[in-house]
């Protein structure tokens, strides 16, 4: 068996490793996607609700429906807050995946390259073998012929 064919299988183990990887990087991406949004969903709720405590008419607000008011806001602050951590959280594991994903390539990509590599080499073997094959059915002719 050649040296290239030897490394088929290998070359196949990598490229489901970069398969995979690139599922990874997907799933990852597919989730800060969803994390952002939730974020911006988050601030877009708290700038609506800040509109229409704005425009509400605040004299005939008690003191303790605006002391319920600031504890609501405060609570949409902490998890705005929370979800910009999960945000952050999640755009580091993207990152972190598709630096996997870069180096699996690389590897996968290292080791087609040594493939062809090979190829070539055992395709100019072949050639060079032909080549001898042919002169010495050549020199054999004349060899012959001069007899």
């Amino acid at each position: 068996m050649k040296r290239s064919q030897k490394l088929n299988p290998v070359v196949d183990i990598a490229a489901k490793a970069t398969d995979a990887a690139l599922i990874k990087v997907g799933e990852a991406n597919a989730q800060w996607s969803k994390d952002k949004q939730q974020l911006e969903d988050l601030q877009q709720y708290k700038a609506e609700y800040l509109i229409k405590l704005r425009q509400g008419d605040h004299t005939l607000m008690n003191a303790q429906k605006i002391l319920e008011l600031r504890g609501f806001l405060a609570q949409l602050d902490q998890a705005i807050h929370a979800q910009e951590q999960q945000v952050a959280t999640s755009l580091r594991t993207l990152q972190h995946t598709q630096t996997l994903w870069q180096q699996t390539r690389s590897k996968e990509q290292a080791l087609e390259s040594l493939v062809g590599r090979y190829q070539h080499e055992e395709m100019q073997s072949e050639l060079r073998r032909e080549q001898q094959d042919n002169d010495e059915r050549n020199t054999v002719q004349w060899l012959r012929k001069s007899k």
